[in-house]
């Protein structure tokens, strides 16, 4: 891989290590495995790193490639037979305890429109403040807080009554 003149080795690492850890739980809470979130975080950063361009807002950028990346993710697992068909649950006991957090959570938000349930992920997994959630997904802040809102208050209404 090649560094672009716009992006140096030095800015590429500070990012990694501001974001780094934001951008795999995220992407973890979206494709459900450990092996498949690194990978989607790391493809990110060599994306950004070789991009023609420097983006005027890196996180959002790296964010935004993330997202993307995992639904290719997604869409090549739904094609292929799900690894726990063909094995056993691994043995790592806290793996497989977040596996099933994530199969969990995937359950609730599946009864939410995707609009809503990709802005509670990304408040609530990757940690991100509404605003930069608009600016990621180029809505207005208002709109991001309102399909946070109704989305919560959908599940409340659905599973806690």
């Amino acid at each position: 891989m090649k560094l672009n003149s716009k992006t140096n080795i030095e800015q590429l690492a500070e990012w990694i290590d501001e974001w780094q850890e934001q951008l795999f739980r995220y992407a973890f809470f979206r494709v459900g495995s450990r092996s498949d979130a690194e990978d989607v975080v790391q493809e990110a950063f060599l994306k950004v790193a070789s991009a023609a361009i420097k983006p005027a807002n890196p996180k959002a950028y790296l964010f935004r490639i993330v997202a993307n990346g995992c639904v290719d993710t997604l869409r090549h697992k739904a094609r292929m037979k799900p690894l726990e068909e063909r094995m056993p649950a691994p043995s790592h006991s806290d793996e497989w305890e977040a596996e099933q957090e994530y199969r969990r959570i995937e359950k609730l938000l599946a009864h939410l429109p995707e609009a809503q349930s990709e802005v509670i992920r990304l408040h609530i997994h990757a940690g991100l403040k509404f605003t930069e959630i608009a600016e990621m997904l180029e809505q207005p802040v208002t709109t991001i807080k309102s399909r946070f809102t109704s989305g919560i208050e959908k599940l409340k209404q659905k599973f806690i009554n």
